[in-house]
């Protein structure tokens, strides 16, 4: 008899990664959104003692809604939309924090595409989407039981850095890669500090 763990692991490779188009699929952004509030507003909830915080954030997202594309629009924002076959999968925006910094925001996966496969796939296409529209440094923000996430970003490149906004969830934890540090030939990756640590 096989075990859960014999089995292969999931095939996205028929998931398709690509921008928005703007003047087609408004609809669309918004209805992934729209679940994405939803599961934030469930996901944030979870031990947190102040009725107050999630709230805040929920009206932040209903604001984007409202007025889409908003910064998440050309020259300097962009959406990317997954596809598996027909069906939408998961999306994720890029917007300017300030001029040079760029801010990965509202990465959301239905929960069959989540996981170790799908997942490192789709962070490195919002990190390369973000260097494309020319960013050199691009932050995130995650909660922190967003392990996974969490995870993904570090093996990317990114950074801890203290908080750059005043993240309405307590215990937000705060991202920066950097096209500098990347390119710096003595500055080890996390994946490569993790070995040696291990080693010691």
């Amino acid at each position: 008899m096989s075990s859960s763990r014999d089995a292969p692991p999931p095939d996205y490779s028929e998931t398709v990664i690509r921008p928005v188009s703007w003047s087609k699929q408004l609809g669309v952004v918004r209805r992934l959104f729209r679940e994405y509030r939803d599961w934030m507003a469930e996901h944030a909830g979870l031990g947190i003692d102040s009725g107050a915080t999630v709230p805040i954030g929920i009206a932040a997202l209903d604001r984007e809604l409202g007025e889409l594309p908003g910064p998440y629009g050309p020259p300097r924002g962009d959406v990317l939309l997954a596809f598996h076959r027909a069906e939408l999968v998961a999306c994720g925006a890029v917007r300017e924090f300030e001029p040079g910094v760029g801010e990965i925001k509202r990465i959301y996966v239905r929960a069959d595409h989540r996981g170790p496969v799908f997942g490192p796939r789709f962070a490195r296409a919002s990190l390369d989407r973000a260097r494309e529209l020319g960013y050199e440094r691009v932050r995130v923000d995650a909660l922190s039981t967003m392990e996974a996430a969490i995870h993904f970003y570090q093996e990317l490149g990114f950074e801890p850095i203290p908080a750059y906004w005043a993240h309405p969830v307590p215990g937000a934890l705060f991202f920066e890669w950097s096209a500098r540090a990347l390119s710096s030939p003595e500055r080890p990756s996390n994946a490569a500090r993790s070995r040696e640590e291990s080693i010691r």
